[in-house]
């Protein structure tokens, strides 16, 4: 009976849906004379991708896509690249292994990027230097970043900003860092950046500014949602674990 009742209810909201949107006829009979298959089908193909364009639709699935077939970007990038061998591709490739945490990799394609026409726009260079940060090496990471322009987009040049602040902080130079940090933390959405310079005033000895930090992650983090907390729960815990020691 529940299992009825829901292929119902499915009907319905697929029949109220496509008279509302004006959409096929076609569609009515196959949700009426295949109540189960139709009402299916017109979700998945009419419903479904309405519903992706919400942007917390759009992260959970990207997340459990990422969760469930890590390596698939990175396929897609290198088939995109045996059909048409563009820059656009290649970048796509590096970009697909940085974001799967293979910044050796990424850092080498970057490399080879940058010295082709059009490959060192300051856009690409932040993320070779991104990548080459992430492998270990930040002096040269600071060597591409110290020239680049601010960003003409808040958000792509606060995400610099962070990356210099985070470079300035491994080569020990904390003050510059400092600095930075507390100009960018609160317009950076999420709590990786608070957490970046709550980490800093640690290691600089700065207990009671590090504690508003951790307890502003930890307010953050009750209001953000599963799938967004789980990405940077790391950083919760990280957080959570240094508030009890101070």
């Amino acid at each position: 009976m529940p299992f009825f009742a829901l292929s119902i209810l499915l009907q319905i909201l697929c029949v109220v849906h496509l008279i509302r949107n004006n959409g096929n006829k076609l569609w009515l009979t196959a949700i009426i004379f295949l109540p189960l298959a139709g009402s299916a089908a017109y979700f998945l193909f009419e419903i479904l991708p309405g519903l992706q364009g919400n942007r917390h639709m759009r992260y959970a699935k990207k997340k459990a896509v990422e969760k469930i077939d890590p390596e698939r970007r990175i396929r897609q990038a290198k088939e995109n690249i045996k059909l048409t061998d563009s820059l656009a591709n290649w970048v796509e490739l590096a970009d697909a292994l940085a974001a799967n945490g293979r910044h050796d990799e990424a850092a080498l394609q970057y490399g080879e990027i940058v010295v082709e026409p059009h490959g060192n726009s300051d856009g690409i260079m932040f993320k070779y230097a991104r990548s080459l940060f992430e492998t270990g090496d930040a002096a040269r990471a600071w060597d591409i970043m110290e020239p680049l322009e601010p960003a003409s987009v808040n958000s792509e040049n606060n995400q610099r900003q962070l990356l210099k602040a985070r470079i300035l902080s491994e080569l020990d130079r904390d003050n510059e860092a400092r600095d930075i940090h507390a100009n960018i933390v609160d317009k950076i959405a999420g709590i990786e950046a608070r957490g970046h310079y709550a980490a800093l005033l640690l290691k600089m000895g700065e207990k009671i500014l590090a504690k508003e930090q951790l307890e502003e992650i930890i307010e953050a983090g009750k209001r953000m949602s599963r799938a967004q907390l789980d990405e940077d729960r790391p950083i919760y815990e990280w957080a959570a674990s240094n508030l009890k020691q101070l």
